[in-house]
């Protein structure tokens, strides 16, 4: 038996190995594969067949890797000239994904071209330029001058969407988006003007001026468009406060939201109006969020009254009180009592050795950092 198991392994050895050479013979060993963006870029050169064209162009639209082959970037621009409007649509939307670096500029001088000479094709160019971030001084010129001409609100919209996502050498652009703001009454588009306003602006008197009094909107989305411009247009001009002393009268929670992140993006200010709005909230509100950012407020404009710090102490104790929020009172305490430490001091020392959580005690120990020394 031992002797026919020497004899038979050579030969399972032998059949082994011409299995797998027979495997290896039928692997595929015909020419590399072709890219499909090649194949469709052919059927968009080579087809005679309507809809097989369009089909091929609709498929390079929908294409979401880069497309680096020159001859596929040939192709589209070759057809984003076609004379089927369809055809010429996709290939415009297909040239977002062309990162040719050698054919950069005839894509940009192309896809101008196309703006200049196809109304119909404005929207789609101008989301082209956006995909492609493109941010030549030409066509930042040719945009710009579009922007400020344009009646069209679906155009407009698109452009003030281009720039609110670039940078601009324009150093008036806020101004004369500001009496574009005036001229132009469809809400959508003030929205969207404020939008640009809030990323590219620099703080200038008229901006600042505009975003107050639309923060005061009855449009709610246009109210908290104007609020986060504030917030970050408006860090150190009075007119913020002013009107977050008007928008936290709000029923809305989002308003309430919004003017909360503004106050605690500006420098600590005493404001005892605003500081006893803020109690009504932390006393008043279900909301978490809410109590939390009005609690936080309180550290930045808070008048540093008894009355002031014994709240605080009140939301600290109360068992109800998430920890969130009694994060924010802890350091609140810090800024707010230091004219009436003692309370707050004992409160917080508690804290840090009993506290429920680490953070918790992190906060009660900065907390207590900001307090004056016990005499």
């Amino acid at each position: 038996m031992k002797l026919r198991l020497v004899l038979l392994l050579p030969l399972l050895f032998v059949l082994s190995e011409e299995t797998a050479h027979g495997r290896r013979k039928r692997s595929y060993s015909g020419p590399a594969p072709t890219h499909p963006v090649i194949l469709w870029s052919r059927t968009l050169d080579e087809s005679k067949d309507a809809e097989q064209r369009k089909v091929a162009a609709f498929k390079l639209s929908q294409y979401s890797q880069p497309i680096f082959q020159t001859k596929v970037v040939t192709t589209l621009l070759k057809c984003a000239k076609d004379s089927d409007v369809q055809i010429k649509v996709l290939c415009t939307k297909a040239l977002r994904g062309a990162k040719s670096a050698s054919q950069a500029e005839a894509i940009r001088e192309t896809l101008l071209g196309l703006y200049g000479g196809e109304p119909g094709l404005r929207n789609t160019v101008v989301r082209t330029l956006v995909a492609r971030k493109e941010q030549a001084p030409e066509v930042q010129k040719v945009l710009m001058d579009a922007m400020f001409k344009s009646e069209d609100s679906d155009e407009l919209l698109v452009l003030l969407r281009y720039f609110e996502e670039f940078p601009v050498t324009e150093s008036d652009l806020s101004e004369k988006l500001v009496i574009l703001y005036d001229q132009r009454r469809d809400i959508k588009i003030r929205r969207a003007i404020v939008k640009v306003l809030t990323a590219r602006a620099s703080g200038q008197d008229k901006v600042i001026e505009l975003l107050a009094a639309c923060a005061q909107e009855k449009d709610t989305p246009l109210a908290l468009n104007c609020l986060a411009g504030l917030q970050t247009q408006a860090k150190k001009d009075a007119r913020a406060w002013a009107a977050v002393q008007k928008t936290l009268q709000s029923n809305d929670p989002d308003v309430l939201l919004a003017s909360l992140d503004v106050i605690n993006a500006l420098p600590d200010a005493k404001h005892p109006t605003i500081s006893k709005r803020l109690l009504e909230l932390v006393e008043d509100v279900e909301e978490s969020d809410i109590v939390e950012r009005a609690v936080l407020a309180l550290g930045v404009c808070g008048d540093q009254t008894e009355s002031l710090v014994t709240s605080l102490q009140k939301v600290f104790k109360n068992a109800k009180t998430e920890e969130p929020t009694r994060i924010a009172a802890a350091l609140t305490l810090g800024k707010q009592a230091a004219s009436f430490p003692d309370g707050a001091r004992e409160l917080l020392k508690s804290c840090v050795k009993e506290g429920s959580s680490q953070s918790l005690k992190t906060a009660c120990q900065l907390g207590l950092n900001e307090l004056p020394a016990a005499p």
